[in-house]
């Protein structure tokens, strides 16, 4: 037993790193198609794009896991149907779920590497290729489509419309609410940098408005103490399925401090979360193409049904996610339900195989 499970685990774990390899190198060669569009801007040149490309890849490895896993085992596993490898083996006495578990192991251990990358390596070397790259073309790093984004902080309002490499924030607008909902300050600040725990603006303009009265002031620097750190600024500068488990977690937190909605980040917190059953789910769901009448297709055929399959995963995770979230449900049956679903048919159609 340990030794076909060793076996078995060679040939998924070698086909898996294949197709990953290829699916990475035509991602690379598609963006960097995109990126010599920029090339010439400021000091991005043809060099710092390369490397650009280069750091962003462990995300990218994270990003195309599941479906390189579908691939490789509808490939492995296919090329063992093929050489008649698996009828010794069921002939020997192994049951197709103990095929199955194998093939999972394989998926399993794999798996703890990749989120392990995705985790503590992929999001900082990511957030520094971004911060290169707009440094290169001399630009802000913009937020939420060049317009900036607005957060909460108590019973402020703050919009800020760009975030510069070195944690610096252009054009800050700050409004304060009062307990009737009535506006008691704007505070308008050329700039900020975040120092020992406080953020210092710079170029203040600050209004207090009492009744129908302004009172105006303008300050060379004002400190103010708030609850959005360079770590929170880093997630509101990030899309959410990029950020990892552990930032997800501060951000959340945050959100709820202020009475903010949390859906989105915690349905994104719970896939990355439930992302071992996931890869399960892609390997459970290819066994039945393996063992059914397609065990004799050949490798083009395979690679189609695999593609298919990861497709239509993607598809319905992010159709269903969404609409769980229209519809109030808990994030979490949106995160689970997609891969519930395709594992619930896997083991159906492995069940009428026997």
């Amino acid at each position: 037993m340990k030794i076909l499970d060793r076996y078995i685990f060679r040939t998924v774990a070698s086909t898996t790193l294949v197709a990953l390899l290829i699916l990475l190198l035509l991602e690379f060669f598609l963006s960097l198609l995109v990126e010599l569009e920029d090339v010439g801007k400021g000091r991005y040149d043809f060099l710092a794009a390369f490397r650009y490309l280069l750091l962003i890849q462990p995300q990218r490895l994270y990003e195309l896991f599941p479906l390189a896993l579908l691939v490789g085992g509808l490939l492995g596993m296919g090329a063992l149907a093929s050489g008649s490898e698996l009828i010794v083996m069921r002939a020997a006495g192994l049951s197709l779920t103990q095929l199955t578990g194998s093939a999972v192991q394989a998926g399993l251990l794999l798996s703890l590497a990749v989120l392990a990358l995705g985790e503590f390596v992929a999001p900082p070397l990511e957030q520094m290729a971004y911060e290169q790259r707009a440094a290169a073309k001399s630009e802000s790093m913009a937020i939420r489509g060049g317009r900036g984004f607005w957060a909460r902080d108590g019973d402020y309002f703050i919009h800020v419309r760009a975030v510069l490499p070195g944690i610096r924030l252009v054009d800050i607008h700050s409004f304060k609410i009062g307990p009737d909902a009535r506006l008691e300050t704007v505070i308008a600040a050329q700039g900020a940098r975040y120092v020992e725990g406080r953020w210092v603006l710079e170029g203040v303009n600050r209004s207090l408005l009492n009744g129908d009265a302004v009172r105006t002031e303008h300050l060379p620097g004002l400190e103010v103490a708030s609850a959005i750190s360079p770590q929170v600024l880093d997630v509101l500068a990030s899309n959410p399925s990029e950020l990892s488990i552990r930032d997800l977690l501060v951000y959340v937190d945050y959100l709820d401090r202020n009475g903010l909605d949390t859906q989105e980040y915690r349905l994104v917190l719970w896939r990355k979360l439930l992302a071992p059953l996931i890869y399960v789910a892609m390997l459970v769901v290819a066994m039945p193409f393996v063992f059914g009448p397609q065990r004799s297709a050949g490798t083009g055929q395979r690679l189609l049904i695999g593609l298919l399959l990861g497709l239509a995963f993607f598809l319905s995770n992010y159709l269903l996610g969404n609409v769980v979230l229209l519809y109030g449900f808990p994030p979490l049956v949106g995160a689970s339900l997609p891969t519930l679903l395709f594992m619930a048919g896997g083991f159906y159609a492995l069940r009428r195989l026997r």
